[in-house]
């Protein structure tokens, strides 16, 4: 039996829209300028949006509630540089031999000026006065000053405190407050009894001379 072939198909021939063609690939140099300027334009306004959405929002510092935290932040912030002012300073270790010797040196020298003014003046300071009245004369009779010439302050930075006597008979109080700056603290440096002594005279109550019985002549 003879076979037939068929004849093969004819090639199918594409065309093309000449005109959508010629819309797509040659545009005019005006068009593509203004192409080039829309996207510009895109780009500029989403870089600037995304600069508005980092930008703060200030307007939220006008509320009640931010405005009373910051209030609130600015008191205790007073109060923190307040308390740093007044915190006393703090003491080297190393330093409070040497300090502590210098305050007895300057205690033991205004306790011996105090007896001079004692002698020479027949009494001790006011309390007014204190120990300003050994380095200058406020008018008080038989003072032959000035007896001190140094600071009113110990190593500390804190004045010598000085307590007049109830009677003239008895020593003052003479001290100084020591490393923590607080009087009456068991770091005071005083001066004794005994340190209140001059080469011109004493400052105690002349003894009574014992009496002496006359014999009776019988």
């Amino acid at each position: 039996m003879a076979v037939t072939m068929s004849k093969p198909p004819k090639p199918m021939k594409i065309t093309r829209d000449k005109d959508a063609v010629r819309g797509v690939r040659w545009r005019s140099p005006e068009e593509r300028r203004e192409a080039k300027r829309k996207i510009d334009a895109i780009r500029r306004a989403a870089e600037q949006a995304h600069l508005e959405h980092q930008t703060l929002d200030f307007s939220i510092l006008r509320s009640p509630k931010c405005m009373l935290g910051l209030l609130v932040m600015m008191v205790l912030l007073g109060a923190l540089v307040i308390t740093s002012f007044q915190r006393k300073p703090d003491v080297k270790v190393s330093h409070l031999p040497l300090q502590q010797n210098r305050a007895r040196r300057s205690l033991q020298t205004a306790a011996v000026a105090l007896t001079l003014y004692r002698v020479h003046t027949g009494g001790w300071p006011i309390q007014r006065l204190g120990l300003y009245a050994l380095a200058r004369n406020y008018g008080t009779p038989g003072w032959r000053g000035p007896y001190i010439n140094w600071a009113y302050k110990d190593p500390w930075g804190t004045p010598y405190v000085y307590t007049m006597p109830v009677s003239p008979f008895e020593v003052p109080e003479l001290y100084s407050c020591g490393p923590d700056t607080l009087p009456q603290t068991n770091d005071d440096i005083r001066v004794t009894e005994d340190d209140f002594v001059c080469d011109e005279g004493t400052w105690k109550r002349p003894e009574p001379e014992p009496l002496v019985e006359e014999p009776t002549h019988d």
